[in-house]
């Protein structure tokens, strides 16, 4: 709906100055009110306009806001604005949520509103919108309503866990947060959780609303095929409780015609822009050329700046040339301290420490999540005017740039396809901050193409993974899935219980090594460990996991020898990082220096150590005391082990605050002066909050530390906050 005649605007244009370049303009803007067909072309033009604005004499200001308000872009409409008609004042309340979100001059754009009231109506809704659309304001306003008891967020990353954790918890006081499997509920409760974490959980909550962001991973394929198979299970499980959705994600045009029409109903897609973005492909330029081009433009760049990188070693030597150009702003004395800090605690000879120095961040996959975060909130508040990142934080994070750098051609040996790059592209400009966005790609210009979703669980098509489809009950299956899931069907070596709950992994792969276990007495009495064991002790038991449990894809780039040797090196390190890259100095691949061996070691932890390993042994353990059951054996219990690994053999508590946005060496630290050791991340919390707010500790504390320290707690709320 329209509340704003063009003639009407035309009026106002009048009693400007003619001649004057705004005159021209806003003229010509106007014109764009008399023809519907080019709203979108309308709006984009306006925003272009808006970047330049001053603001103005109050006639103009007030034709620029009936303006905005004709193109549904209430949030830039000016707080206050005496000059609306009152068709256009109740245009603009309408557009405002009645609640609180502490901002009292918060207000929806078009679209947003549609989505959002369609909510509040019941509805479930599949939104694909641009990244700049405001997607996570909507579930703010949907919480902050509190017409819901029960809330769960899957995101896919636990980053993506801290930054909607920090950004519901101004409504804590009314519900109880839930980031881990094991932290207690209460009668209203929002569930924020990874796929993994969710299925993690003792039994399936009681579930009113539920979201799920980045949907279109529900068909990812390759290396993530285990991932996609969990949130598909994920995605069943939810739905199944009959509660209402909200899926969002970007660039998404259609649902796949497998799926059922009550599904693709409520599937919105929005084009909607909330920012102006012009692109330049440079694809002309040389592989070879590139860094020198990229120094040349910088001249001319103005605002912040993201560079998108491939990989994580390539980011990392990127920022390190990037920080040489002679344009590039010198970084705040503070941003110089966080250097520092990080070659004493991290290492010195790490890259990342190298390119803060000289006013560049960087943020990917492999980096511990608490320095993700220092370095987004460095380059959020202007201490360093660049960051080079990888997919981790394209994919979902909420940090924008006036500017964005395409620097890589292909991922993964394969050119960036059209999707990718949109998500890449969304990054540049944001709502109320940067009208006007730059891309500067040195890639070929994709192919534009529709972008289809396909839930697999649902359509039960070819490419549904079996692990996915294993989880159903008979009567859901179709005959093609029958078919397919036969051989498991028929087999006796494993129950379906157990295949079932070993959720993501290969059922064909578990039943070979059932088989493996069941005709080999001495291969049992190998993997029936328990109790406190050492790496060496449990090296059989790792050996036959990571060639029979694992698929070829998520062996690909190591073996048992090097992974059981980083294990028990990261246990002899007590935590300090430097010690452990020295240890495996001696193990560096060729043309490898060390600061890719410290960013190989924390890949290590994170991904071998934080998930692999652990996933692995607890699906073996199941599978080995099925049958050990069976035959009157005994049964196998790595449990503790498994804690360790993903502890990092640190003490209990510790390494789940870096996800909270604490350091390891703070933590430490924190330890070291009385944190509470516990399983229970409540417990940890409610100490470290209790140690932080003391004096006597906040004065052992450097400026950087109490930086890192204070952002944790302003992240926490309600129940962690004491006076």
């Amino acid at each position: 709906m329209r509340f704003l005649c063009g003639i009407k605007v035309f009026r106002e244009v009048k009693w400007l100055e003619m001649g004057t370049v705004v005159f021209e303009e806003l003229k010509a803007l106007v014109r764009y009110t008399r023809m519907p067909d080019r709203v979108e072309e309308g709006r984009d033009r306006l925003i272009r306009f808006l970047d330049s604005f001053d603001g103005g004499t109050d006639t103009e200001v007030a034709i620029v806001d009936s303006l905005c308000a004709y193109f549904g872009l209430f949030p830039y409409v000016t707080q206050g604005s005496k000059f609306l008609s009152t068709a256009e004042a109740m245009a603009y309340e309408f557009h405002r949520p009645d609640i609180d979100l502490g901002n009292e001059s918060f207000v929806f754009h078009e679209d947003q509103a549609k989505v959002y009231f369609r909510l509040l109506d019941g509805e479930s809704v599949i939104l694909s919108a641009p990244t700049s659309f405001g997607k996570s304001a909507i579930l703010d306003a949907l919480v902050a309503s509190r017409r819901w008891n029960n809330f769960v967020v899957i995101v896919p990353t636990v980053a993506l866990i801290d930054e909607v954790r920090r950004r519901l918890t101004a409504f804590s006081t009314s519900y109880c947060m839930v980031t881990h499997p094991t932290q207690p509920t209460g009668e209203r409760n929002i569930y924020v959780l990874t796929q993994e974490r969710f299925l993690d959980l003792p039994t399936v909550p009681q579930v009113d609303f539920f979201m799920i962001d980045e949907f279109y991973k529900l068909c990812s394929t390759g290396a993530d095929v285990q991932r996609m198979s969990l949130l598909n299970i994920a995605w069943k499980q939810l739905r199944s409780t009959g509660a209402q959705y909200y899926l969002a994600g970007p660039n998404v045009d259609r649902l796949a015609e497998g799926l059922d029409e009550g599904l693709r109903r409520s599937l919105f897609v929005s084009r909607y822009q909330t920012v102006a973005v012009d692109v330049e492909y440079r694809d002309n330029v040389a592989d070879g050329q590139i860094l020198d081009d990229m120094c040349q433009l910088w001249q001319e760049l103005q605002g912040s700046t993201l560079v998108f990188v491939s990989a994580p070693s390539r980011a990392e030597r990127v920022a390190v040339q990037v920080a040489g150009f002679p344009a590039v702003l010198e970084p705040t004395c503070f941003a110089k301290k966080v250097a520092e800090w990080l070659s004493e605690n991290y290492h010195p000879e790490w890259r990342v420490v190298q390119a803060l120095r000289s006013g560049v961040a960087v943020h990917t996959g492999p980096m511990p999540r608490s320095l993700q975060r220092v370095m987004i909130r460095l380059f959020g508040q202007g201490s360093v005017s660049v960051l080079v990142c990888t997919s981790t934080l394209i994919e979902g994070v909420n940090t924008s740039a006036k500017n964005v750098i395409v620097y890589d051609k292909k991922i993964n040996n394969k050119p960036i396809d059209y999707f990718t790059f949109s998500n890449v592209r969304g990054r540049a400009g944001r709502m109320s901050r940067h009208f006007l966005g730059r891309v500067i790609s040195y890639m070929d210009p994709p192919a534009e193409v529709l972008t289809e979703v396909d839930i697999p669980i649902d359509s039960q098509g070819d490419a549904a993974p079996v692990s996915a489809i294993v989880q159903l009950p008979s009567e859901e299956l179709t005959d093609s899935s029958r078919k397919r899931l036969g051989p498991i069907f028929e087999q006796s070596y494993l129950s379906l219980a157990t295949i079932r709950a070993n959720k993501g992994f290969d059922p064909e792969l578990q039943i070979e090594a059932a088989k493996l276990i069941y005709e080999d007495s001495s291969l049992r009495a190998k993997l029936a460990r328990s109790g406190g064991l050492s790496i060496r002790e449990m090296r059989p038991v790792i050996d036959f996991c990571f060639n029979n449990i694992l698929m070829p894809s998520q062996r690909r780039g190591m073996n048992v020898s090097r992974l059981v040797g980083m294990v028990d090196a990261v246990c002899k390190s007590g935590g300090c990082l430097g010690e452990l890259v020295s240890n495996q100095e001696q193990y560096k691949f060729p043309n490898e220096d060390v600061s890719d061996l410290v960013s190989r070691v924390l890949s290590f932890e994170r991904n071998w150590m934080g998930f692999t390993i652990p996933s692995m042994l607890r699906s073996l353990q199941r599978i080995h005391n099925e049958i050990a059951s069976n035959l009157g054996e005994r049964v196998a219990n790595y449990q503790f082990f498994i804690s360790q690994v993903e502890s990092l053999f640190l003490p209990a508590g510790v390494l789940d605050l870096d996800e909270y946005g604490l350091p390891v060496p703070i933590a430490m630290r924190f330890y070291r002066m009385g944190m509470v050791q516990s399983s229970d991340v409540s417990l940890v919390l409610s100490s470290f909050v209790s140690l932080a707010k003391r004096p006597e500790v906040r004065s052992k504390l450097s400026d950087v530390e109490l930086w890192i320290v204070d952002d944790v707690l302003d992240g926490l709320g309600e129940p962690y906050v004491v006076s």
